[in-house]
């Protein structure tokens, strides 16, 4: 059995919006963060039918008001966060916190896909794409660590947290270690291991929006990184931002350029290109998944 796991925000819902606006956020709100594109169905369509060997769809929410109405409960497992992170940090707004707590939820196939919504599976994959065995399947790259910004701070964080944990030597502080930005194996068990030995780190950590001082979710990828328990990934994958010239994202999608796509959206889309963006995005999607599929009603 495996799951394809896959954190989802609903920035529409009133529920959502009003724990947001609770908290202080809604007035500061970064709308490229949380803008939607309607494609999670898409997203849905492109592993039934190009990843045919995932048992179900595991969909973390905030609460159950997120859930889209044609979710189909039956292939859909959802888990929303108050089943696996500790009262005292919600409601959370922050990825990095969820990620965090990951390990956390029980019930998980022993080896599981880790996505987000805004990953795609263009072509069919073997389950071996993902997965050696019970090692999953990672590729990392080197950045200059001198370039930073929020996210990539959070990155070196979670990257030291994982050599502590795995008892071995910091790497060089001024590389960043970055894995494919793109679906990504998790041996359940592993990702267990890491999180048990740096519990109180993690809770030390949570904020509800992302801080200097998070870590990200690599942490489970730096942690098989030092261990040395994963294979290479050698899937041909686009990572595209989108922008106010989003063709490039149309001609991904329509000419089925790579198995797997990544469309993110970084504030580089003007919001007068919005509405037909999405538009168009989602009629490439719709052409390409015209049928629906067993994670729908």
């Amino acid at each position: 059995m495996i799951d394809y796991v896959l954190p989802y925000v609903d920035c529409n819902d009133p529920v959502w919006r009003e724990q947001y606006k609770q908290h202080g956020f809604l007035s500061q709100m970064d709308a490229s963060r949380f803008r939607p594109f309607d494609t999670l169905r898409y997203a849905f369509r492109s592993v039934a039918v190009n990843l045919p060997w995932v048992d179900r769809i595991v969909l973390i929410v905030s609460t159950d008001s997120q859930v889209p109405d044609w979710v189909n409960r039956d292939h859909v497992r959802v888990v929303t966060h108050k089943e696996f992170m500790s009262q005292k940090h919600l409601p959370t707004f922050n990825s990095s916190a969820i990620e965090s707590y990951m390990w956390q939820i029980e019930g998980l196939s022993d080896r599981f896909i880790y996505a987000n919504d805004d990953f795609f599976v263009l072509k069919p994959l073997d389950e071996s794409a993902f997965f050696d065995g019970d090692k999953p399947r990672l590729s990392f790259y080197e950045s200059d660590f001198a370039v930073q910004n929020l996210f990539r701070r959070c990155c070196r964080n979670g990257m030291d947290m994982a050599a502590d944990a795995a008892d071995v030597a910091r790497t060089d502080p001024m590389v960043l270690l970055k894995p494919q930005h793109c679906q990504k194996g998790i041996n359940a068990a592993q990702m267990r291991e890491v999180g048990q030995k740096i519990a109180p780190l993690i809770d030390s950590t949570i904020t509800k929006e992302r801080h200097w001082y998070n870590f990200t979710g690599y942490i489970y990828q730096y942690y098989a990184y030092y261990t040395g328990q994963y294979s290479e990934f050698t899937v041909p994958h686009d990572y595209i931002r989108i922008n106010n010239d989003y063709s490039p994202i149309i001609s991904a999608i329509e000419g089925k350029n790579n198995p797997l796509l990544c469309i993110n959206d970084a504030g580089e889309l003007d919001d007068g290109y919005y509405p037909q963006a999405v538009e168009d995005i989602t009629m490439a999607f719709a052409n390409l998944f015209p049928k629906g599929c067993k994670y729908e009603c």
